[in-house]
């Protein structure tokens, strides 16, 4: 019948080799949550109207860490929210759709459905692939949230990102130490949204013969609606006892509306601002890439950086 500062609670499961820690931080006086951290995360929160803060919001902040122990070692998977309205529904859990023959870039990626009755919230979620039964590690940070964002699958092994009312203010999704098509290993691939309301990324390969020999990469980027996109990746590939610091030198054609915006050039990705054309007062469309790599300047490149080093 009080608010309470805060509320800590660890379990330890032996048995099953978990560990699970929940921190919360200024509850009121009345509150329902369900919640629950393993391969899936899940989390209900609902804060009666009566209990919420001036600002509408129902909970300063919430840490929840699960750890798995592995091969002598704890793995974590780490969520924190901040400024939770009264009421939300957040799921994210790994996408297990995959399929050899088609773009490994985005399979496995963890899939994101929010929902809640206010703006405001901000989201960090961590997790080591071991934690969550998967390959690869992840980082998800969403500043500035609407009342819904979605990060799911798009058909033919794409990624799609969708944001409620006037876009997230911020977002970054970094994937490390991705298996991909041997010998080439996916270090790393980041992407980051500025004031994003949404857009859609697939990784085409124009002349794929088998799952070992990959064909020529196309990277499609549509339906982007906002202010500012970054994308970047970086990969090696291990050939005859060699690691090759690979370089993709992208050549990087933007439409908006079907009219030619830009043309750019960027190595190992690119960093656009949302197309003029949408600045001009009753002028609204979606912009699309299309980024092809250029093959003698990104061998050129990938030389450079793998004899003389280079970042």
């Amino acid at each position: 019948t009080e608010r309470l500062d805060w509320a800590h609670v660890l379990l330890i499961n032996r048995d099953a080799g978990s560990r699970t820690e929940i921190m919360i931080d200024e509850i009121p006086e009345v509150i329902d949550i369900t919640a629950s951290l393993g391969t899936a995360v899940s989390i209900d929160m609902t804060v009666p109207d009566l209990y919420l803060r001036d600002d509408g919001v129902g909970i300063n902040s919430i840490m929840m860490q699960q750890m798995q122990w592995l091969d002598s070692a704890w793995w974590p998977a780490t969520i924190f929210l901040t400024d939770v309205p009264g009421s939300i529904n957040l799921t994210t859990e790994p996408d297990t759709n995959f399929d050899i023959t088609k773009s490994l870039a985005f399979q496995g990626i963890p899939i994101l459905d929010y929902r809640a009755s206010g703006d405001g919230m901000s989201l960090y979620i961590e997790a080591f692939g071991r934690a969550i039964n998967t390959k690869g590690d992840i980082i998800l940070l969403a500043e500035g949230m609407t009342d819904s964002l979605q990060i799911k699958p798009a058909e033919g092994f794409g990624l799609n990102i969708r944001s409620g009312g006037e876009g997230v203010e911020t977002i970054y999704i970094r994937s490390s130490n991705i298996p991909t098509t041997p010998p080439v290993t996916m270090e790393e691939m980041e992407a980051l949204g500025e004031d994003l309301k949404s857009a859609t990324i697939h990784i085409h390969e124009v002349g794929r013969i088998s799952s070992t020999l990959p064909g020529y990469p196309v990277i499609e980027l549509s339906e982007v609606q906002g202010g500012r996109i970054i994308i970047s990746a970086r990969a090696t590939a291990e050939v005859a006892g060699q690691e090759f610091d690979l370089r993709g030198v992208l050549l990087d054609a933007q439409t908006t509306s079907g009219i030619p915006t830009a043309t750019t050039i960027g190595i190992n990705g690119l960093a656009s601002d949302l197309s003029i054309l949408n600045m001009i007062p009753g002028f609204e469309g979606d912009t699309q890439h299309i980024m092809v790599v250029e093959p003698v300047s990104s061998g050129i490149m990938t030389l450079i950086a793998t004899f003389l080093g280079g970042s």
